[in-house]
């Protein structure tokens, strides 16, 4: 057991020690990284979009503590707003590193003249963050249920009848990759800017937008997704509806996004798009499909009992207000 007496060296990360900061980063975060996951989401980022990633090491060279701020993820910037993440090793837990840790997350907050800070926490990390959280001025922001499905379970049976309902009424479900070219990969851009939007989140949370060209980097170059898992539903030649898959870095898979678009909703397509992404998944023999909602999403929780998915743990986002309106 460490002494309480410890005395911690913090400082930023470098690329060698990457690896071991993502390792203790995914014991408090659900949804997991590798060292070139990492990498590559930095290179989504704008050369001039500051970012902190710390690390806290005891005297004798153990990683004791991480912590990380961004103004953005996936190409997109936040308006007004910062993500955190502090983690701290069991054996050096209650000796002041957390709070050591998110001052340094809210001087970087302040620095860059943002007005909310939101720290994500895992539920089985809830009894002992909430406390350190809430002394510190956060609040819950929004709820996000996790849940498991094992993909060789479901009964798929269904699914070409589905689909050729969905045919009949002029909408093709197919792989993106049947359709690739440019002009689609415009189409794919401008849906899942659509989608994002029209997801349910809290009013005053905003972003904007990443570049077309940052977008299509993150879908086709990214070291995490699994390009023939991508599907996508037509109407016509435009994409109104998609569901896709994310490598995990312990071999599972996760849920990038499914999604519809407003005007095509309550046809049945995102749940004929996710038995086409489970299908893929038993082919591929993944053992198990991770995804995550936010809790008061019923339609989509829903479909996701109904195609196997387990319910997890919650994942708890708080928020604190740095400044007030001018």
């Amino acid at each position: 057991m460490a002494s309480i007496s410890t005395t911690f060296s913090i400082r930023p990360v470098r690329r060698e020690e990457l690896e071991a900061w993502v390792d203790l980063a995914n014991q408090s975060r659900y949804w997991q990284d590798d060292a070139a996951g990492t990498v590559f989401d930095d290179s989504l980022r704008p050369a001039e979009e500051p970012l902190l990633r710390l690390a806290a090491w005891a005297p004798d060279g153990t990683l004791a503590g991480v912590a990380q701020a961004v103004l953005g993820e996936d190409g997109s910037r936040l308006k007004d707003r910062a993500q955190g993440l502090v983690g701290v090793a069991v054996p050096y837990r209650r000796q002041g590193l957390g709070g050591r840790l998110a001052q340094e997350l809210e001087r970087f907050a302040a620095d860059n003249q943002v007005k909310w800070l939101e720290i994500d926490v895992r539920e089985s990390n809830l009894a002992g963050a909430e406390p350190f959280l809430s002394a510190r001025g956060f609040i819950e922001l929004e709820r996000y249920r996790t849940s498991v499905q094992q993909p060789a379970r479901v009964d798929l049976r269904d699914l070409d009848r589905r689909r050729s309902q969905l045919r009949g009424d002029g909408i093709e479900t197919t792989a993106f990759a049947a359709i690739d070219s440019p002009r689609a990969r415009e189409d794919l851009y401008r849906a899942t800017m659509s989608i994002w939007r029209d997801m349910p989140h809290e009013p005053h949370v905003e972003w904007e937008d990443p570049p077309i060209a940052t977008f299509l980097k993150s879908i086709f170059e990214g070291p995490s997704v699994l390009l023939d898992s991508y599907f996508v539903a037509l109407d016509g030649d435009h994409i109104v509806g998609l569901s896709y898959l994310v490598r995990r870095p312990d071999g599972d898979a996760e849920v990038g996004d499914t999604g519809v678009l407003r005007s095509h909703r309550r046809r049945g397509i995102a749940r004929t798009l996710k038995m086409m992404v489970t299908r893929h998944a038993t082919e591929r023999g993944i053992k198990r499909v991770h995804t995550d909602n936010r809790a008061d999403n019923a339609g989509m929780l829903a479909i996701n009992r109904e195609l196997g998915f387990v319910p997890g743990e919650q994942v708890i986002i708080f928020e604190k207000t740095l400044r007030s309106e001018a």
